[in-house]
């Protein structure tokens, strides 16, 4: 292999990084994966902790993705794949409360507080929306380049009206993604939409979300526990890995080599990095999440409630879990900062000390708190999601023109560089692989 032990090393094991390394593996070339974490997956996955059962990050899967549904059939997850069906949640405001859809359809037309202007602006817009099908992609948010320039806030007042951000666009961003809609684009939004217009359902997988990340690296070479410290490219165009393994220091060479880090981090790990490359992972965002998840000795009702902007608490959405006893879960109520608390927490540095921050509107909302409550655990994501503010989108175009314009010895891949979604995760690694593929 022209003195490299490898003719791919694949820097982090997350979604991203392990669909390029199958890929590449499939198509004949020797693939290393690298991951700092203990398991495969970065932020899909599931964990337990004391008998508290949550997600290490994405809770759903979109049905809108073709790709990514035919990577589950080849995986052998579509079996495995349960339907929730008509998605909702009790939004909490300010002086009343109301039911927020989260598939946008015939139902949100009945979201109460709309005038009936408001309600004949959907129409319209529907058909916009119907029309973009044609021309967006749900796993490339560049694919709404119109809507890059302006606010998800500027964008929803101006086509559908204040009352329609406040009542179900704002609250569900924040429940679900803890975006404020002033901080992100339109083109999210504008390139998801119109897939999920008419839809009825999200998927969740049965055995949980680490079954995605373990029929991934089913039969590929990963070493976890094994952080990348430095990428250096040496004269001969051959990349040099050098990392710290479980048993000391590591270096690896590569013919190729993938970044499947976050795009934040990508400075730090490659001092080398071309002025304008670097000037673009400068500029790449994350929102950071706080949760809180505590065990009950009582089971409870399943509830979900988001709260409204102008309630402007500390919890972002609040969730009751019953108890599943064919599984052995037991009853949980699930907590998420709202996107001020989050600020809070890490201005103040505590990121290992939310509960203090919740308790008080915990015990409102569930008033058994003191005696049902038996143990917790809390859960800091510090990149969550990317965020694509206005005028990423153009960024990211610019980046990705400027790469493929040349082969390149390096080849990134994460869900912000596409779509900040599980399903644009996997799409940027198919296409890191089929980009690499093209230049060997």
């Amino acid at each position: 292999m022209s003195g490299t032990d490898y003719d791919v090393i694949v820097v982090g094991a997350g979604i991203s990084g392990l669909v390029a390394a199958r890929a590449l593996q499939r198509a004949g070339l020797s693939v290393k994966v690298l991951e700092a974490g203990a398991v495969p997956g970065g932020r899909v996955g599931d964990m337990e902790v004391r008998g508290i059962r949550f997600n290490t990050g994405a809770r759903l899967i979109y049905p809108f993705s073709k790709p990514f549904n035919a990577l589950l059939d080849e995986l052998g997850l579509k079996d495995q794949l349960i339907e929730v069906r008509h998605l909702s949640a009790d939004c909490i405001g300010a002086s009343d409360h109301w039911t927020v859809e989260l598939m946008p359809g015939p139902k949100s037309l009945l979201t109460p507080g709309l005038t009936l202007g408001d309600r004949l602006r959907f129409l319209p817009y529907a058909a916009a929306m119907m029309l973009a099908r044609l021309r967006t992609d749900p796993d490339d948010a560049t694919s709404a380049m119109a809507a890059d320039g302006e606010t998800l806030s500027d964008h929803i007042r101006r086509r559908l009206g204040p009352r329609v951000l406040a009542r179900m666009v704002a609250p569900v961003f924040r429940g679900t993604r803890a975006w404020n809609t002033d901080d992100i684009s339109g083109a999210f939004f504008a390139s998801t939409t119109p897939h999920l217009l008419g839809g009825s359902h999200i998927w969740v997988l049965k055995g949980g979300m680490g079954q995605l990340p373990r029929a991934l690296a089913r039969d590929l070479d990963i070493s976890c526990a094994t952080p990348v410290r430095r990428v250096e490219i040496d004269p001969d165009g051959s990349a040099k890995v050098r990392a710290d393994g479980p048993d000391g220091p590591l270096i690896l060479r590569g013919t190729r080599l993938v970044m499947a880090v976050e795009g934040s981090r990508v400075p730090a790990l490659m001092p080398g990095l071309e002025t304008a490359d670097r000037t673009f992972f400068e500029a790449v965002r994350y929102n950071s999440l706080g949760i809180v998840h505590y065990r009950l000795n009582r089971d409870l009702p399943a509830r979900m409630n988001f709260f409204a902007a102008d309630v402007a608490g500390p919890i972002a959405t609040y969730q009751q879990l019953p108890g599943n006893a064919a599984t052995g879960q037991a009853p949980q109520l699930y907590a998420q900062l709202s996107p001020e608390a989050v600020a809070r927490a890490k201005a103040e540095g505590r990121q290992a000390d939310l509960h203090p921050m919740i308790a008080d509107r915990m015990r409102t909302l569930y008033p058994a708190f003191d005696t049902a409550v038996t143990d917790r655990h809390e859960q800091w994501i510090e990149h969550k999601l990317p965020v694509f503010y206005p005028g990423y989108a153009a960024r990211l175009r610019a980046f990705l023109d400027r790469r493929d314009a040349a082969p390149q010895t390096v080849f990134f891949c994460g869900d912000y560089l596409t779509q900040s979604l599980l399903t644009g995760a996997a799409a940027s690694g198919t296409r890191a692989a089929r980009t690499l593929l093209r230049d060997l």
